[in-house]
């Protein structure tokens, strides 16, 4: 499976998956709601990079009449909290467009009042995707969008995250699950477990693992990744009751999800844009004639010494 598509399909409301459940908080929140402080009676929308509609869920209840359309690469649905929000105002027309590329938009020329990213575009063919988006703008429609920032506080984590996998050590985990998993389909039982030396064998390398990795719980210097992994094998041991099938599922998914965590995690530091690459791309909005074109770092703190984001905004 597509690795932003198994992200979302998990039900994540934002990129930030369960730390922000609801929608986006602090600054990149406070961005946005300046952002919808628009003078009109009814806006038109454009989403690129939508993920599950978190942009929705702070849009109704301020913008009164227009619609909200989102489009990803990914197979993407409205989060619980989107469709929570959706069911309090059934005028506002919102839909999502799936493996709908930015570089090439299935909407008509001038359709939309503002067109909006947060950590999306950045992932598409820019000298494509900024084309489409003027494009699809209609007269002095504005484009709001936050990218990834090489110096940004996301992208230092999603880099050390990539440095945080322990490839031997995690096929050793999963080895030592499938070898409980199989002595177990053979025995029937999980009380018969502890007969099996091939499984006590197995839970051994696997508590001296937990160890290793648990014992420094601290997100500043422990080891976040497999602290996870940790974690979620082990969770395995909740489900000896289950069928075989859901147990096979379960340590297929295992390995799969992390495995595609850290394709997101590649393409996050991958996408990032240094201060040289965003004036080559407010020069390319110029030449293609936007107006009005600006761009600065966005601060996560008030002390503005954590960058969340590079901001760029222009006009039509």
């Amino acid at each position: 499976m597509e690795p932003w598509t198994s992200f979302w399909q998990q039900g994540h409301s934002t990129t930030f998956g369960p730390f922000f459940k609801n929608g986006y908080e602090g600054a990149v929140k406070n961005w946005w709601l300046d952002v919808l402080k628009i003078n009109k009676t009814r806006v038109d929308l454009l989403d690129i990079g939508c993920g599950n509609g978190a942009l929705l869920i702070d849009t109704l209840g301020i913008l009164e009449n227009g619609s909200y359309t989102g489009i990803d690469l990914a197979d993407v649905q409205f989060s619980e909290p989107a469709l929570k929000k959706m069911s309090l105002y059934p005028e506002f027309e919102a839909t999502l467009h799936n493996q709908t590329a930015a570089e090439s938009l299935p909407f008509s020329a001038a359709s939309f009042d503002l067109v909006s990213s947060i950590f999306g575009i950045e992932y598409s063919d820019l000298n494509k995707s900024i084309p489409e988006a003027f494009r699809v703008l209609r007269p002095n429609g504005a484009f709001k969008a936050l990218i990834h920032a090489k110096e940004s506080v996301i992208t230092e984590m999603s880099v050390r995250a990539l440095g945080e996998y322990r490839d031997a050590d995690m096929s050793t985990i999963l080895e030592s699950l499938t070898t409980i998993d199989a002595e177990l389909n053979r025995l029937k039982s999980p009380a018969s477990l502890k007969k099996s030396n091939k499984a006590e064998s197995a839970r051994s390398n696997l508590n001296t693992l937990a160890q290793k990795y648990m014992s420094n719980l601290d997100p500043r210097t422990g080891n976040a990744i497999m602290v996870q992994f940790v974690g979620d094998s082990l969770k395995f041991f909740k489900i000896l009751r289950h069928s075989e099938a859901v147990r096979r599922d379960y340590l297929n998914g295992l390995k799969s999800e992390f495995d595609a965590s850290r394709s997101r995690y590649k393409a996050m530091a991958a996408a990032a844009k240094s201060a040289d690459q965003i004036g080559d791309i407010t020069a390319v909005m110029q030449d293609i004639g936007f107006k009005s074109v600006e761009s600065a770092y966005l601060h996560s703190d008030q002390e503005k010494k954590e960058i969340a984001a590079w901001q760029l905004t222009a006009t039509k």
